[in-house]
């Protein structure tokens, strides 16, 4: 239900258009509660963070860093996973 309504309020916030998966956003309270404030947008819902199931990859975050992704997610048609850098989770893009 909660991404629900978080995908609601992206969307209306955004009048339909695509939200940048990097763009800084407030971070769910799962996520607040383990000293995160500040998320890229593509990892606001820690739910579906923490329950991705795809495929591993090396992912890049914006910065131009590389990670190693376990599992993955889609956001937006764009695959990748979240990595912590506290007090932030920022979404690192599947390469």
């Amino acid at each position: 239900m909660r991404s629900i309504a978080l995908a609601l309020t992206l969307s209306a916030c955004s009048g339909g258009e695509m939200v940048d998966p990097h763009a800084s956003l407030g971070c769910d309270q799962a996520w607040v509660n383990n000293g995160f404030n500040e998320c890229e947008a593509a990892c606001v819902d820690s739910a579906i963070a923490l329950g991705a199931m795809g495929q591993a990859c090396q992912a890049t975050i914006f910065s131009g860093s590389t990670v190693s992704c376990s599992k993955t997610f889609a956001f937006q048609g764009v695959t990748g996973c979240c990595a912590a850098d506290r007090p932030r989770i920022l979404f690192a893009e599947c390469q």
